[in-house]
């Protein structure tokens, strides 16, 4: 299926003409989340969409059955110790990668050692510190050799943690497995081809073209592959929410994310609409080290003068939540939902806006700004795909306490560099967790995280890494809401709303899996006739 390029400037008549223009197999599941992503590599990733074509390709030690539970992936089985402390995970003896290779207790060392080992630069490195010595490697401190994961035989393997984790199955699932002979053979090259891209997972790469598709097919050495369901799943590089909206009307794309904000109301009338709430939160990220955000109080101030009301009820519309913390709902605590039990940080009541705004007036002048006197004008990065009209919302918001901005649209990857570089003022962000935790979002921003833009409070860290070594779980979670307290207090970031995906999902499309963390997956999807 060869994706025809439209120019934004064409009408909507003319990305329907093009769009009609593909062909798809009746068998042919067609999914568009955005534009072409940085690497597909698992441990270099860093784009939610990227995520979910990888949980395709590879299977970790864990993973999620069809009703989204949580079960043996790679290990058929496991154990852990009574202190919480080591786990020992069997694997199946038939688990094979795509080019029929057995899948082995080598292979996790190997990976698990590739994602922590500073070499690499793996963006989420910092995800693998519940394993013993992780983060004293990632920092070159320790060779990769002491990571705490141990080949006992071919199909056994012990996982030593620091400390009892009560979420490291979910990271057992997270992190996938990849092969040290292609990667040392081809290095970042490995990702492009077909022939050189070998995972473990239920499906296959047979065609690749960038910014156009991936094509994916069963894996037929998956241990598992009589279960699934879809023959033949394309991904399509779609970049314009318009282009991805024909087509999925024409029905050359089955599945999409790229939804236009001023056609949500006609397609709830289609039909044609699937709200997702999602463990993640939309906010804006400060660079710390720029004088302009170096001051809390203008930190304040700028989230206090935003009115998310006004932006999830008459910009977005698309079933969101306005923000008044970070860590998202859905997220448990000891009890309940963690975000119930903490309350908002920042007043989201219709009524209050006008009490925010004099606060953050207040907070201004207290600053040296009065009335955003001689406060520099700022600019805040946009990805190409992203909303750009929410963010001019908020930018006629912060002329109420005085500030100006200007939006700059940028590539995600010319973005992505500028955060490794240090070379951006804001940026609109945001963050899926990865599990069902609140240190999916926390632990972001302890001060030694590899994403984070330069926040760094000695007590926020103590209190993230004391939780860490607490064994009863409600005292954990009241030691993490006081972190998150510190964490808004400070505000290096402006939370805007809570994620709620809206997906364009075709009436054909049946048994396609939702989860909060964003990880769509197809593996029992069809196309009703």
């Amino acid at each position: 299926m060869k994706r025809i390029i439209c120019t934004a400037i064409l009408l909507s008549a003319l990305i329907l003409s093009c769009s009609s223009k593909k062909e798809v197999s009746k068998d042919e599941i067609v999914v568009s989340l955005g534009g072409e992503v940085a690497t597909i590599d698992p441990h270099l990733n860093t784009a939610s969409a990227g995520t979910v074509y990888i949980r395709h390709f590879f299977e970790g030690l864990m993973k999620k059955d069809k009703d989204g539970k949580l079960t043996g992936g790679i290990a058929e089985n496991y154990s852990m110790s009574e202190d919480g402390l080591s786990y020992l995970f069997y694997l199946r003896t038939n688990a094979k990668w795509s080019d029929g290779q057995p899948v082995t207790a080598d292979d996790f060392v190997y990976s698990y050692r590739r994602f922590v080992d500073p070499n690499t630069a793996a963006p989420y490195a910092a995800l693998m510190a519940p394993i013993k010595n992780a983060l004293k490697i990632f920092h070159g401190e320790m060779p990769v050799e002491e990571l705490g994961i141990k080949k006992i035989d071919d199909y056994t393997l012990e996982i030593t943690l620091e400390n009892p984790t009560a979420y490291f199955l979910e990271l057992a699932d997270m992190f996938v497995p990849v092969r040290k002979d292609i990667i040392e053979k081809y290095g970042d090259t490995w990702v492009e081809k077909p022939e050189t891209y070998i995972g473990n997972g239920p499906y296959k790469m047979v065609e690749r073209i960038r910014d156009d598709k991936i094509v994916m097919e069963i894996n037929t050495n998956y241990y598992d592959k009589d279960q699934l369901v879809a023959k033949q799943i394309t991904v399509s590089m779609i970049s314009d929410k318009n282009t991805a909206l024909a087509a999925l009307r024409n029905g050359q794309v089955h599945f999409s994310n790229l939804v236009p904000a001023q056609e949500i109301d006609n397609l709830k009338k289609e039909d044609l609409i699937v709200m997702n709430q999602a463990y993640g939160t939309v906010y804006f990220e400060m660079n710390l080290t720029n004088e302009a955000f170096k001051d809390s109080r203008v930190r304040r101030a700028l989230a206090l003068a935003i009115d998310r009301n006004y932006i999830v009820e008459s910009v977005n519309r698309s079933g969101q939540i306005p923000a008044g913390a970070f860590v998202p709902p859905l997220i448990s605590d000891y009890e309940g939902e963690f975000r119930a039990n903490g309350g908002d940080y920042i007043s989201v009541q219709s009524n209050d806006y006008q009490k925010n705004i004099e606060e953050a007036k207040r907070l201004m002048a207290e600053a040296g700004y009065p009335n955003g006197e001689n406060y520099p004008v700022i600019e805040v990065l946009v990805a190409n795909d992203g909303n750009v009209v929410m963010v001019e919302a908020i930018q006629q918001m912060w002329k109420n306490i005085g500030v100006d901005a200007v939006i700059v649209p940028r590539e995600w990857s010319v973005i992505l560099q500028s955060f490794r570089d240090l070379s951006y003022q804001m940026v609109l962000s945001g963050w899926t967790g990865d599990y069902n935790d609140p240190m999916t979002m926390l632990e972001l921003y302890l001060s030694y995280a590899p994403s984070n833009p330069g926040y760094n409070n000695p007590e926020y860290d103590k209190l993230i890494e004391s939780s860490k070594h607490i064994v009863n779980p409600k005292d954990r979670m009241s030691v993490l809401h006081n972190a998150e307290s510190i964490l808004m207090y400070d505000m290096p970031i402006i939370p805007i709303h809570y994620r709620s995906n809206v997906l364009m999902v075709s009436k054909k499309l049946k048994d396609y899996k939702l989860d909060p963390l964003g990880k769509y997956r197809f593996h029992y999807s069809y196309l009703e006739k």
